[in-house]
């Protein structure tokens, strides 16, 4: 999506295993911005064909930081991920420290698996190669959405149908790639940009530990959001659309 490409470009990196549809609510909340609005999937998610490399998560950064500059003929960029995308983010601050002009990380988390979490990953990428699809699609969907009440319904049921259309080699090769990631703390206290740390209230996957871990390692404070799960951006898109937007303000003035 783009918009007025003279700012800095805004890249949008989804968590796992949803596609970029994921960030369709946060962008229709953001205000006017000055630069591009980049989103994609990674490899096997939505349109994106799976690579013939082994998974890497370091390899998704590269391509996005190569997409990023060839496709607005900028050097950096804004990056803000959710989950798997935060671990992508951080590998672009790793490998393209340069590409950096600020970073948002959202329900996500700079420490590496637990052996338990890793063998998970791996036992679930074992079951579901050559699959058509995700074993479960509501049972993830439920895991995701932290709202309750009225509203909760319609998202577990969008989070579902969007979790189902992946077939099983792409979930595959996104949980292998997500296991061998290393623990990228340090990264994040070596990069001085303006940032932002986000987690939803609710999320029973990461929460107030990790993002204090990241917080603390940038010298932010983590802000909680109330009433939501993982997907905070896709639950809560204005109060993180707020975020967001003040992030761009704070590298626009930088």
């Amino acid at each position: 999506m783009s918009l007025v490409p003279d700012g800095t470009p805004l890249v949008l990196l989804n968590a796992f295993p949803v596609d970029r549809a994921q960030w369709d609510p946060l962008i229709d909340a953001l205000p006017d911005v000055p630069g591009d609005i980049i989103t994609f999937d990674v490899p096997g998610i939505g349109d994106m064909p799976l690579p013939d490399e082994e998974p890497s998560l370091e390899l998704i950064a590269d391509a996005a930081v190569l997409a990023m500059r060839e496709v607005t003929g900028h050097d950096r960029a804004v990056w803000v991920g959710c989950s798997m995308g935060g671990y992508i983010a951080m590998a672009v601050a790793e490998r393209h420290a340069d590409a950096v002009a600020g970073l948002g990380l959202v329900d996500t988390k700079s420490v590496e698996d637990t052996e338990e979490a890793r063998e998970a990953r791996l036992a679930l990428a074992d079951a579901v190669d050559g699959a058509s699809g995700h074993p479960d699609p509501r049972g993830a969907a439920e895991g995701l959405v932290g709202s309750q009440g009225e509203g909760r319904e319609a998202l577990v049921a969008a989070v579902a149908a969007n979790v189902a259309r992946h077939g099983g080699d792409g979930i595959a090769w996104g949980q292998r790639a997500m296991a061998a990631r290393p623990d990228r703390t340090g990264v994040l206290a070596a990069i001085d940009v303006p940032a932002f740390v986000a987690y939803g209230e609710l999320d029973a996957i990461t929460g107030a530990a990790e993002a204090s871990i990241m917080a603390e390692a940038l010298g932010v404070e983590p802000v909680a959001l109330a009433g939501v799960g993982h997907l905070a951006a896709f639950e809560a898109p204005e109060r993180v659309s707020a975020l967001v937007a003040d992030l761009l303000g704070r590298v626009a003035a930088s």
